[in-house]
Formats: C-alpha cells, structure tokens, sequence
C-alpha cells in the first residue's frame, strides 16, 4: 500500500509518516493541494489522507478534481471541524471517510483497512500497466499508445488527456469538465488549452491510422468523447 498524506501542518504531518513507516506503509507527503495533485498526476497512490485546510487549493477542491478525473484512491479526510454540515461537505466532495482531529492514529489506520476492504480489486486507477479500448492500447510506463502495429509516444498532460477520455468512453465531456479534472489546479491557463490538447492528441493518433484518429470526436453543443476502434 502507497499512501499519500496531504497536510501543511509538519508535526502532523511527519507524525502519520512515522507511523506509516512503523506499519511498512510507503508514504510522500504533500503540503498543499496543487503539490497534491502533481503527485498524483506522476505517482499511483492506494490511499490519501488529505487535510482539509490547506493552503491555496483547498481539500475539498483537491478531493473533487481527483474524482472529477476517476481516481479510485481510497480518500480519507482530516480535519478539525465536526459539525454535521462539515462532514457532509467532506463525503459529498468524494471522500470515503471522514476522520476529526485530533484522532488516534490507530484509529485512522482501521478506518482505511475497512475502506480498503470494501474497494473492488478491478479499479481505473488498479487496471494494469496497459489500458485497452479495442484495438487501442496505452501503455503507461512509456506513455506509448498502440494501434495493431503502429505506435506512438505521448507526452505527460497528452496522456493524461488520453486517459481521462477513455476512464469516460462513450459519454460527451463538456471543455469546462475537462479543464476541471486536468488543468484546474494550475493558475494563469485559459480554457482554450483543452482544444489544444485535443489537436496534439488527435494528431498523435493520427499518425496510427484514420481510424485511431477518429477515438477521438467532437460531439457538436457537447465537447469531446472517447469512442474505442
């Protein structure tokens, strides 16, 4: 198990990574969201322990983004407030639990062993090195996407994109939704680089064949959709 702890408060934070050490938990830290969010976006974590108050993107803001892009991670999070209305707020962002501070370590631990009993093993985010629609295939290690015998190599946010796409096959996404879940953490970038990414994915494609191409549609009044070959 991979954990993530997100929390800008350092006592806090360096004791969860002592005690997930002590259990052979691999851990990183983050201290804000927008830290959080990159980590994410280069490593898979099972777990993230995310604080609510943070500096700049809150825990909340975090939390949404991650399930607005499908993360199946097991999401648990730490806060101070515990009136009824703050918990809600912290389960409907996506969280799948909610613990308040200040808590026994103890019982964060059972809490996430609970939660990740629950969980299917066949997750997005649990599926593989290689993710396959078809006769499309994207390899993650090498960020390679194949089409029969033909290949080509995306960059970082064209894999994402790529990724984002295909977890939502068949269902229209609005330029708004996907800047949401891939460029919203990220200060002083205008909507229109969704269009631009969508033009350097399709030309990657492109160089597959027609018909990897065409993966990729423009649904008119609605956004883009995956469809698989």
């Amino acid at each position: 198990m991979k954990v993530l702890i997100v929390e800008d408060d350092p006592d806090i934070a360096s004791l969860l990574q002592r005690n997930f050490k002590a259990e052979g938990v691999a851990t990183m830290h983050a201290a804000s969201g927008e830290t959080a969010l990159e980590n994410v976006r280069h490593n898979h974590f099972d777990v993230i322990v995310l604080d609510v108050m943070l500096p700049g993107c809150s825990g909340l803001d975090v939390c949404r983004n991650l399930r607005n892009q499908d993360h199946a991670a097991t999401i648990i999070m730490l806060s101070a407030r515990d009136a009824v209305n703050d918990r809600v707020d912290g389960l409907s962002a996506g969280a799948d639990d909610y613990v308040v501070k200040p808590f026994a370590f103890e019982e964060l631990l059972a809490r996430i062993t609970a939660q990740q009993r629950r969980r299917p093993e066949d997750t997005p985010d649990n599926d593989g090195d290689v993710v396959s629609h078809g006769r499309l295939a994207y390899e993650r290690a090498i960020r390679e996407v194949r089409f029969e015998d033909n290949r080509t190599e995306l960059t970082e946010r064209e894999a994402d994109l790529l990724l984002y796409l295909m977890r939502n096959e068949g269902q229209p996404l609005s330029r708004e939704v996907i800047f949401d879940a891939l460029w919203h953490a990220q200060g002083g970038v205008a909507i229109n680089v969704v269009d631009v990414y969508i033009g350097y994915l399709r030309r990657k494609l492109g160089t597959l064949g027609p018909d990897a191409r065409a993966c990729v549609r423009t649904v008119r009044g609605k956004g883009f959709m995956f469809t698989r070959p």
